[in-house]
């Protein structure tokens, strides 16, 4: 009981720090916001990536470089996949100068690919979350992501508590069932129908497909971040949000989310 009250008072305040920033700053609060995600997240990935004592260096070169792949993505799209490919090959082949520093090439070879991996998770994905706040209405479909992915965790964490008892991988993540995933869907359909609302020039029935799309991944994108934590063996990826964890640990479905959201949102804006 302590834990789902602590959980909640973190969350209210949560929220009344988003509403008070869009308030103040509308869709400027917005971007302050995903601006904030890499520059949290990369210190709680590198913490779950990477061994204090192995290769520091590298490990400051790795936080460098995603700050800017999520800077050049959010700024410059057309440049993303480059500066991902370009930056990506750098830092792999600084990684192979200092072999030295890795106790065996097993080490090296793991050490670069979770660099890379954490570009893509940490660099790119918050980059296109910016990307949404461009679009035509972008304040809406912002919110809209996270209304979509937030309804998706409720419903979940609801459905999974009262009705969970078939389980989707123990190994990874023991909590997770099939009845509360499936709560979890209807939460995020039931949520891209509300879009709807402020957004009534589109079809409301492609806004739901676009949210039980978007849960479905933001489900799997919670699977990811515990598969991260259970290998780097962690209960959470930090401690800033009390009862929730990290900013990973409440971003993992928004994150993987944001890349088939700002797909649909581009298309349906474009087609309709």
């Amino acid at each position: 009981m302590k834990t789902i009250s602590t959980r909640v008072v973190s969350a209210i305040v949560a929220v009344i720090i988003v509403a008070a920033l869009i308030y103040f700053f509308d869709i400027q609060g917005l971007r302050f916001l995903i601006y904030l995600t890499p520059f949290l997240g990369v210190r709680e990935l590198v913490r779950m990536l990477y061994k204090r004592e192995e290769a520091p260096g590298l490990q400051i070169f790795f936080v460098l470089l995603t700050l800017i792949i999520f800077f050049i993505t959010a700024r410059a799209i057309d440049f993303s996949m480059l500066s991902f490919a370009s930056l990506s090959v750098l830092f792999c082949a600084f990684c192979i100068l200092n072999e030295k520093k890795f106790s065996d090439l097993e080490a090296l070879k793991f050490f670069m690919s979770k660099g890379v991996l954490g570009f893509l998770y940490i660099g790119v994905l918050p980059g296109l979350a910016y990307q949404i706040t461009e679009l035509k209405n972008g304040e809406i479909w912002f919110l809209s992501l996270l209304a979509v992915v937030f309804a998706g965790d409720t419903l979940a964490y609801g459905f999974g508590m009262l009705w969970g008892k078939h389980k989707i991988s123990p190994l990874i993540s023991p909590k997770k069932s099939f009845e509360g995933a499936l709560g979890g869907l209807l939460g995020s359909l039931l949520a891209g129908g509300a879009i709807h609302f402020f957004l009534p020039q589109y079809d409301i029935w492609i806004l739901m497909l676009v949210g039980v799309l978007t849960g479905f991944i933001s489900q799997l994108g919670d699977f990811f971040e515990s598969l991260l934590k259970r290998v780097a063996n962690r209960k959470d990826s930090g401690t800033i949000m009390p009862g929730h964890g990290g900013i990973l640990d409440r971003l993992d479905g928004v994150l993987f989310g944001v890349p088939i959201f700002l797909t649909f949102a581009h298309l349906i804006e474009k087609l309709f």
